[in-house]
């Protein structure tokens, strides 16, 4: 009989383990966001306006802090912002905690880390869709490439910004 009822204890406790971290991997998820995209907009001195997303233009270049791309010569700029799409992966507003992603910006020929972004505690409303964004200074005559990091998932690009006489 004490066995029985050991054993029932026994299962008891297997199932309500097993129901527990089904609830907490619910919880997780309901609350997890994922970046999906991003994007770069320059800074132009003149009107201090944003470009278009680099990444969508036709011919785009840069030389000498000025950026230029089919149909428009774009002009002077200095800095960058970077926005990176998330996105819900539940209905309903949310708010991730902790880490989300990290935005990591290396030289193309060396390598190096030039600049990193971690992107945490993020709110997305109940569209499913959010934004966050980082502006970047004094990386403007580098050759470079944006990694964006998520979920075991890298988006990279290549950022042009040539320099020389």
């Amino acid at each position: 009989m004490l066995a029985r009822i050991s054993g029932s204890m026994v299962a008891l406790a297997i199932l309500a383990g097993v129901a527990g971290a089904q609830d907490l991997s619910k919880k997780a998820y309901k609350d997890s966001v994922k970046a999906v995209d991003f994007s770069v907009h320059l800074f132009f001195e003149e009107s201090g306006e944003l470009s278009p997303d680099i990444f969508k233009l036709e011919e785009f270049g840069v030389w000498n802090f000025s950026a230029h791309w089919k149909g428009n010569n774009g002009g002077k700029f200095s800095g960058f912002l970077v926005r990176v799409k998330m996105q819900s992966r539940a209905r309903g507003d949310v708010f991730a905690e902790g880490r989300q992603a990290q935005l990591v910006l290396r030289d193309r020929k060396t390598k190096k880390t030039l600049r990193s972004w971690i992107i945490s505690d993020v709110y997305v409303s109940d569209k499913g869709i959010g934004y966050r964004a980082q502006f970047f200074t004094g990386l403007d005559c580098n050759l470079m490439e944006v990694a964006l990091i998520a979920d075991g998932t890298r988006i990279t690009r290549d950022l042009p910004f040539a320099c020389g006489e």
